[in-house]
């Protein structure tokens, strides 16, 4: 089984743990402390790194605010620049709200020149995004293969194809996969020539196969495979999307979600059928979160018959009565986040292209919204400008729940278990980083003597390695300084809690299949006294874990959660395994 521990730090033993590593390392004037070399691994050398004020200590105190990114157009669909503040007034529920912060993002805006990438040392890793994504809007297209008939995929490549050509420069786009998983088909680029070489790439395929007779209860259990999954792949891109500053635009091409949307106008069709309302609802809220606008575009166009699946699931999905449902669906899901739905229209190369010019220009409002009860009520949203003839485009509402509260656990309609938690599942699929919490990390093989209470070197979760040699690897993590959320303790302490997860992939036999090799779990629990808190929001830290790997070449994903706000951060990482000496 997996390696879990679970360890509660005394202030001195884990600052000790922080910067042991590092004791040789010469630090320069003014700098935190780094565990794993001087300069930090996100400086480059000469370059001064932003810390917090040196005068007083920071913590972090966060103000719930409720973000709305708005398009404006005129009458001929045209996006208008150069409105102010006082040009807009924004409603919830009925009642006006004071904006507090407001900002006019977009192609005719100039922006700052962006630095160039740090330089990484070498088996040094981040997910800190690169700088052109940190600002600005980008676009995702995802590739819906796991919800979409054969057919109509290649519709869809060739329409991409034909936008790609054509695309207007600077336009910074990523091509994402969902099948089973999420898949990153090619990285956010605005290069023309890489992108059609990715999408030339793609091979149209069926994630998971609907054909064949199906009576209604295997349709509806087929249904619950596709929506767990699709809301799991919406997840990590709320979780991308968190970490790139600016709104993002996923251009989902899709026949919509009607059994999830509609689902109390199928469950008696299909008996099987469960309810995933709630955990939709909270993928809209982190998808807004993360200001993440989705774009749906139905691949079906006008032409219902010429591509239509004969059998089997997507017979019943193509459905006149469910095909109206699937609108709704689209609907949905673009109101509730902010994008626009398209439909009915078989030119769904110009359908990317005003979906991507819809969401290039816009204005960032922010307020405070009324306190929240979380009690999953549904509030409106109005936002006007004072300038007649305008049309905006913006999120119309939210579901009040909390966030960084997992869903509570249920089962299906097989009693099968509840999924694992959200920062579990991120790890595990690996692919997109996670950047709601920020890292750095190196991979290198493991020169400290074993500790007491440290595992066998032999305890690894896959029973083929049993008795094979292993190399213990050490993946230290650097957390930079002001990440870690802190809450109250008594007597004026303040509490901190991590939890480090690595799961392993690899190949043990040429014309097997990519299996789990090993996973290690560990949760560091820590308490600062009063005089401590200070140095240590001003200085990164470290923390080594270790794990045993096979030589060879091994995919790794490792992650941190941040428990007392849920935040993740997430990477995935390649790494040739030298056998022992």
């Amino acid at each position: 089984m997996a390696h879990h521990r679970s360890t509660t730090l005394r202030p001195a033993a884990f600052l000790v743990l922080a910067f042991a590593v590092s004791a040789v390392a010469q630090q320069s004037p003014g700098l935190p402390p780094s565990p794993l070399g001087q300069p930090p691994f996100g400086q480059r050398p000469g370059q001064s790194q932003i810390t917090p004020d040196s005068s007083t200590p920071t913590l972090k105190v966060t103000t719930k605010l409720t973000i709305e990114d708005v398009t404006a157009t005129d009458a001929k669909g045209k996006p208008v620049q150069g409105l102010k503040q006082s040009d807009f007034t924004v409603k919830e529920d009925g009642k006006q709200q004071k904006i507090k912060n407001f900002e006019e993002d977009g192609a005719a805006i100039p922006s700052q020149q962006s630095a160039p990438p740090p330089v990484l040392p070498p088996h040094v890793y981040t997910n800190v995004p690169p700088p052109g994504l940190q600002s600005g809007s980008v676009n995702i297209l995802l590739l819906d293969t796991l919800n979409t008939g054969l057919a109509r995929q290649a519709y869809v490549r060739e329409k991409a194809i034909s936008y790609l050509k054509s695309m207007p420069p600077d336009t910074e786009i990523a091509i994402f996969e969902l099948g089973t998983g999420l898949r990153v088909v090619q990285g956010f680029t605005a290069d023309r020539a890489i992108l059609l070489a990715a999408i030339n790439s793609f091979v149209p395929t069926m994630a998971v196969n609907p054909q064949g007779p199906r009576t209604p209860c295997e349709i509806g259990q087929l249904l619950n495979t596709r929506s767990r999954a699709t809301l799991d792949a919406l997840d990590a891109i709320a979780a991308l999307g968190s970490g790139i500053k600016g709104r993002k635009s996923l251009i989902w091409f899709t026949p919509g979600l009607p059994q999830i949307t509609a689902y109390e106008k199928l469950d008696y069709l299909l008996p099987c059928l469960t309810n995933f309302q709630p955990e939709m609802q909270r993928a809209y809220g982190l998808l807004t979160a993360a200001q993440v606008a989705v774009y749906p575009i139905d691949p079906r166009g006008l032409d219902a018959g010429g591509m239509a699946e004969s059998v089997g699931e997507l017979a019943f999905m193509e459905s006149n009565a469910v095909r109206d449902l699937s609108f709704l669906s689209m609907q949905d899901m673009a109101a509730k986040t902010g994008g626009i739905a398209y439909y009915n229209r078989n030119d769904i190369d110009a359908a990317v292209g005003e979906a991507i010019a819809s969401g290039a220009d816009y204005y960032s409002l922010s307020y405070v919204p009324p306190p929240s009860k979380c009690d999953g009520k549904y509030h409106t949203i109005e936002v006007k400008v004072d300038h007649p003839g305008l049309h905006l485009q913006y999120r119309e509402g939210y579901t009040d729940i909390d966030l960084a509260k997992p869903l509570a656990e249920k089962k299906d309609a097989k009693n099968a278990p509840a999924p694992e938690s959200d920062f579990h599942m991120a790890v595990d699929q690996g692919v997109i980083p996670s950047t709601g919490l920020l890292f750095y990390l190196r991979v290198a093989p493991s020169t400290a003597q074993a500790k007491p209470g440290d595992p066998p070197v032999a305890e690894v979760l896959n029973s083929k390695l049993k008795g094979k040699p292993l190399v213990r690897y050490a993946l230290t993590y650097e957390v930079p300084a002001g990440e870690v959320t802190l809450v109250d303790g008594p007597d004026g302490t303040r509490k901190g809690s991590l939890e480090f997860d690595i799961v392993a992939y690899g190949i043990l036999a040429y014309g097997e299949d990519r299996e789990k090799l090993n996973v290690v779990r560990e949760v560091v629990n820590f308490t600062l006294k009063p005089n401590e808190v200070e140095h240590f929001v001003k200085n990164p830290f470290g923390v080594p874990v270790q794990i045993d790997l096979p030589p060879g070449k091994v995919d790794i994903h490792v992650g941190i959660l941040d428990v007392a706000s849920q935040r993740m951060g997430t990477l995935e990482i390649t790494e040739t395994v030298a056998s022992k000496q």
